[in-house]
């Protein structure tokens, strides 16, 4: 590799919304003239892309960058209140830069930021890393670095996915680990939909399964707290919309 070419990670989530399976976070280290490959070859934020071709730059992006990895985070840890989700996330992410910087180093990453802020990215990420929570990550056998993010730059934003090839390319990784759970999960589970919590099938998955839920449910979810309380299905409001658009039609 040519001496002063900078080293770069990109990291980005995926499955934030659904009420069912994984959150998924991946993350990717190149280097500048490969991310310009990348740029060349189409890769970009994965909701651009059909699934087969995020398929193809799976397989590009796994072959060619100096080295990756993808992480998830399962109903079970979603479902844990002792943590809220976006700290959960930044455990996933704190773990993923981890074993990236093992790996290769690299100097800068690029994050797809989940909070509402660049200051609440970086409140967190204190918080998480400093001595009032080691007690309570220990008992979960959580083990975060405390040291290494202070020799990366990390720059947080807001559709970074969109911006930044690199960003990009994590997108993708993740993407297509939450594609394939998902094949598993329905050939184990039955059909449930999209997983989206406005999709009718996946909401009648949830509510049929609302007594003994499968372990793919997020139970956290408004979705499966709602179809809980409903003894008949007809009353969801997606079953009332789909019978009022009915008696709009001609």
């Amino acid at each position: 590799m040519d001496i002063g070419i900078e080293i770069l990670a990109g990291i980005d989530d995926a499955t934030k919304c659904p009420c069912i399976g994984s959150i998924f976070i991946a993350g990717v280290v190149a280097d500048e003239s490969l991310v310009e490959k990348w740029r060349k070859a189409g890769i970009k934020d994965s909701k651009l892309l059909s699934r087969k071709r995020r398929e193809e730059l799976y397989r590009l992006i796994r072959s060619t960058a100096l080295t990756t990895s993808i992480r998830h985070i399962p109903p079970l840890e979603i479902d844990d209140k002792s943590l809220n989700l976006n700290s959960w996330e930044m455990v996933a992410f704190l773990k993923l830069l981890r074993t990236l910087y093992r790996k290769q180093p690299f100097s800068k990453v690029m994050v797809d930021n989940w909070e509402v802020s660049t200051e609440l990215f970086f409140k967190r990420l204190e918080l998480l890393t400093g001595r009032g929570m080691a007690s309570l990550l220990r008992e979960k056998t959580v083990l975060i670095p405390k040291r290494l993010h202070r020799n990366i730059e990390i720059f947080p934003e807001h559709q970074a996915d969109e911006n930044h090839i690199i960003v990009g390319a994590g997108s993708i990784l993740a993407k297509v680990a939450s594609d394939r759970q998902y094949d598993r999960y329905r050939k184990l589970y039955g059909d449930f939909g999209s997983g989206s919590p406005g999709d009718p099938r996946t909401r009648y998955y949830v509510w049929k399964h609302r007594k003994n839920p499968t372990p793919i449910i997020r139970q956290s979810w408004n979705t499966y707290k709602t179809l809980c309380l409903l003894e008949d299905f007809g009353d969801d409001y997606s079953q009332q919309n789909k019978r009022n658009n009915r008696k709009k039609s001609p």
